[in-house]
């Protein structure tokens, strides 16, 4: 079972944005199908893509002829009817090229469809912001609320370092930066959204349960404050917008 919060927030961003149900939405990415379920109930025709899927994922229960599940490579998928609206929750920064992804999500779309992205722009992270978090992760850690983080990477005593060494992946993680031009390429989006992300790895990383929800609360609130504050850079990404021509 995942934390409440961080898909409390993401249908937050994604209500904000989405046409009126019922639409036919693409969630690309679906995981354990969370969201994808929540929007179901919420009276939107979903289909639910992830490249590893499990058939059904834990979040559905029972049987919901709005949701389809798909377990497919999304730069490869076709579909012969046209979503109103594609999502990507914590996907798109996986996917290389990014070019690709967003091309295949323009051809996925009826004309004037939506594009949402809620993102890890892990390279807006900065020094300052990498401290926190291992800070904090370090605290948690010592209190038993998550697991203790790799002792290698521990030695590492520059936090921005020992962040890029984390985030070392094959293929590369998407940069904010790409993700965002990519976007502008294809899409007539709204301003860009800086958004709390980094409480999102606490959330998930504690038993679920009412203390687990206070304490995840009250890091999203920290994080939000500082990154208002200007004394976190935000890692979270948020892109909303229309399908150009």
């Amino acid at each position: 079972m995942k934390a409440r919060l961080p898909i409390e927030e993401t249908l937050r961003f994604l209500e904000r944005h989405l046409p009126s149900s019922p639409s036919r939405v693409l969630e690309v990415g679906c995981g354990s199908g969370e969201i994808a379920t929540a929007l179901a109930a919420r009276g939107y025709d979903v289909t639910g893509l992830d490249a590893a899927l499990r058939t059904p994922p834990p979040a559905f229960a029972g049987e919901d002829p709005r949701i389809r599940w798909i377990e497919a490579d999304f730069l490869f998928y076709e579909e012969a009817e046209p979503y109103d609206a594609v999502l990507f929750t914590r996907s798109l920064h996986h996917m290389a090229p990014v070019a690709k992804a967003l091309n295949r999500a323009a051809a996925l779309l009826r004309p004037g469809g939506r594009f949402l992205a809620e993102e890890f722009a892990f390279d807006r992270v900065n020094i300052q912001t990498a401290r926190w978090y291992y800070d904090l992760e370090a605290v948690l850690a010592s209190a038993g609320l998550i697991p203790p983080p790799d002792s290698a990477l521990r030695e590492i005593r520059n936090p921005l370092g020992r962040w890029r060494q984390e985030h070392i992946t094959d293929p590369p993680l998407q940069s904010g930066h790409a993700m965002l031009a990519a976007a502008r390429e294809r899409f007539d989006l709204g301003p860009a959204e800086e958004a709390p992300y980094l409480y999102r790895s606490f959330a998930d990383g504690m038993e679920p349960g009412e203390r687990s929800d206070r304490i995840a609360r009250e890091i999203f609130e920290i994080e939000s404050r500082m990154i208002r504050e200007r004394d976190l850079a935000s890692a979270g990404l948020r892109l909303a917008g229309t399908l150009l021509g």
